[in-house]
């Protein structure tokens, strides 16, 4: 492959970086800003702590957006990468996008598990929002403390045989549990596993539901919601 080839590629490489990049991060921007509007404005969805947990995911999206998506569009687009200059940027940047997923993939979870529990009289009484702040608060500092070491073996190092520096973890055994199960696992397999078996069961619940003298009213938002949680 010639230079010409080569330079051409990497130019359209960039090109799709930078596009691509800016209308997911757009399109991100917008619908989590109208899911946030739809259930603070609707009374329906402020008291029902499903949608407390999609609103919770949606601005926690928002935030890791902002912080992540615009510095990777910044870095693969304009080799801009403000981590390998500053110490900061370099121990925070990995925090920030692992504990954000973490806290997003958890709420929907927790989202899943919930609109399940509230289409059964046995456990419905405990879909509230009291229990869903404290789930979320709980969720949100356990997520931060496991965070810390990636903010303690993140550093700045010497690219060997370069003028360069980089922003890499010192520690192989951290890193390989991150490659090994936070990943593959916390933000892969498990989360994926949690929603299909509830949203399952939840959807057999509302077709049970339709079958009895069940209010129009709370049938239809129980399909409404269940529907939401479980895109």
């Amino acid at each position: 492959m010639s230079a010409i080839n080569v330079d051409s590629l990497k130019i359209t490489i960039n090109q799709i970086n930078i596009y691509g990049g800016l209308y997911v991060f757009c399109m991100g921007m917008i619908g989590n800003i109208f899911n946030i509007i739809i259930f603070t404005s609707l009374k329906t969805f402020r008291e029902t702590s499903a949608a407390f947990y999609l609103n919770i995911t949606s601005i926690v999206d928002i935030f890791q957006l902002i912080v992540s998506l615009l510095s990777r569009i910044l870095m693969t687009g304009y080799n801009i990468d403000r981590t390998t200059t500053s110490l900061f940027l370099c121990k925070t940047q990995q925090f920030t996008l692992v504990t954000t997923m973490l806290i997003a993939f958890t709420c929907m979870c927790f989202a899943a598990i919930d609109q399940y529990l509230s289409l059964t009289n046995r456990w419905r009484h405990l879909c509230n929002i009291k229990i869903a702040s404290r789930l979320v608060i709980i969720s949100i500092v356990l997520w931060c403390l496991h965070g810390i070491p990636l903010v303690l073996v993140n550093d700045i190092y010497p690219i060997p045989f370069t003028n360069q520096t980089a922003c890499l973890s010192s520690n192989q055994v951290f890193n390989l549990y991150t490659s090994r199960f936070v990943f593959p696992v916390l933000l892969g397999f498990l989360p994926l596993l949690i929603r299909i078996s509830f949203g399952l069961l939840a959807f057999l619940n509302v077709r049970y539901l339709h079958n009895r003298e069940i209010p129009i009213v709370r049938l239809e938002q129980d399909k409404q919601l269940t529907k939401m949680v479980y895109q």
